[in-house]
């Protein structure tokens, strides 16, 4: 078992409050110190208002300083973006093209065996993990297609549905194994998880 003190500092890029706070929950639920979680170009109090196209931007210059930085540091980062109107597959070559045209032209993922990067790509949209998370296990219906997203939700509801929902995810969906996982994209990125390494 990892002790608390090996894990790793973690940056996250990510589009919007809701995705950062359900990564930030989550990576807390699996033993990391809050302290030890960053947001990649959000300094603390600054509102995260990234959309797609930015996530694609930067994605590029996070990698840049994780590959300039790991060799002396113990760090992982965590990359969101919302699949929206495409698949999951676009999306990942989008990122794949943004770090490394050619390997992402060729359908390769240019990040190397032993980088810890995860890529998670919610399908729809983050609400769409958020309502199978907290709905899915008493078998109410859930995919990839449907806008779950509530715009009557006021920030505070937002934030605290995106902290139940990864709590949940962690303690009681993810130790069941991800067989049990049928959202495709949430189950993609269990798979991710395991580029971290923790």
């Amino acid at each position: 078992m990892t002790s608390r003190d090996d894990l790793p500092e973690v940056t996250i890029l990510c589009e919007d409050i809701d995705q950062e706070r359900f990564i930030r929950q989550y990576l807390i639920c699996r033993g990391l110190d809050d302290r030890k979680i960053k947001d990649f170009g959000n300094p603390k109090g600054r509102v995260i208002d990234n959309n797609n196209a930015s996530i694609v931007k930067y994605y590029p210059a996070l990698m840049k300083s994780y590959r300039r930085t790991r060799k002396y540091r113990n760090i992982a980062v965590v990359v969101m973006i919302d699949a929206d109107e495409d698949s999951l597959d676009d999306r990942m070559r989008s990122l794949n093209i943004a770090l490394d045209e050619t390997a992402g032209n060729l359908n390769r993922d240019p990040r190397l065996r032993d980088e810890k990067v995860a890529i998670f790509v919610p399908a729809r949209n983050i609400e769409t993990w958020f309502y199978y998370i907290n709905n899915n296990m008493e078998g109410q219906e859930c995919n990839e297609n449907t806008d779950y997203k509530d715009k009557k939700m006021s920030a505070e509801e937002r934030i605290e549905l995106a902290k139940r929902a990864a709590k949940k995810l962690a303690t009681e969906i993810c130790p069941q194994g991800v067989d049990r996982i049928t959202l495709p994209s949430l189950r993609y990125a269990c798979t991710e998880l395991q580029r971290l390494q923790f």
